[in-house]
């Protein structure tokens, strides 16, 4: 009687695949419009193809990958419109954050919270990786300040799909601007909503030229640049 085959240590969840998966799908690490070899990746993170499927479906319909039927699952295309689109949701996102924040934050937190703003990444000047998480940090901390799970839960979503987008942004610009993060937490601790929507518009927006430069950079990055120098660090695909 032949054995049943071992199937490798999946070490966790469904869960624990579809957040690995998800990190290489934001940051690009499965090529814009390239077919993802499930076999491949599922023998890299030593899953099997069932756990992987059910991921990738759900990336799906997060928009972080594309399915073509019969064919399979593809890395997702940078498009500077859908991008845009992001873009102004998350204006519109952060101006309601931000007034109901003014609303609702405590005193504690607003504390907390002005010491956070003051202070600086300490790589590359505010241009790394390190950088753009303590900024999305910065803003998802204004969103906790509502005490509304879900509009943390909406920022969170568009910051993924954006983040590799805003990578690029960030290595484009000078430094991160800590300025306007102190600038921003003054006014939210003088409970100013109309200033504090204001200035976060103002920060947010951005030109759809501006969206269309920034995805011709970050396409030139995902073909030219070794995939270990991607936000991310490893390849989901040989």
């Amino acid at each position: 009687m032949k054995t049943a085959k071992t199937l490798p240590e999946e070490g966790g969840s469904t869960s624990r695949v579809y957040e690995q998966i998800r990190l290489m799908a934001m940051t690009y690490q499965f090529r814009p419009g390239e077919r993802i070899n499930e076999l491949e990746l599922a023998e890299q993170l030593k899953v099997s193809r069932t756990p992987l499927r059910e991921a990738l479906n759900r990336l799906v319909s997060e928009g972080f990958v594309t399915v073509v039927q019969g064919r399979g699952f593809f890395g997702r295309l940078l498009d500077a419109k859908e991008i845009y689109d992001l873009y102004e949701v998350r204006v519109t996102l952060e101006e309601a954050i931000i007034r109901l924040a003014c609303e609702r934050a405590t005193e504690e937190e607003l504390q907390e919270f002005e010491e956070f703003a003051s202070t600086r990444p300490t790589k590359d000047q505010g241009k790394s990786l390190e950088a753009l998480q303590h900024d999305e940090e910065f803003h998802l901390r204004i969103a906790r300040m509502t005490h509304n799970a879900e509009y943390v839960r909406l920022l969170e979503s568009i910051n993924r799909r954006i983040h590799f987008v805003r990578w690029i942004d960030m290595r484009r610009r000078p430094a991160l601007d800590m300025k306007s993060h102190m600038r921003l937490a003054k006014l939210l601790r003088k409970r100013d909503a109309n200033a504090c929507a204001a200035d976060a518009n103002t920060v947010i927006r951005r030109r759809y030229e501006e969206i269309v430069e920034v995805i011709r950079t970050g396409i030139a990055e995902i073909y030219l640049s070794p995939k270990e120098e991607l936000p991310g660090g490893r390849s989901g695909r040989q």
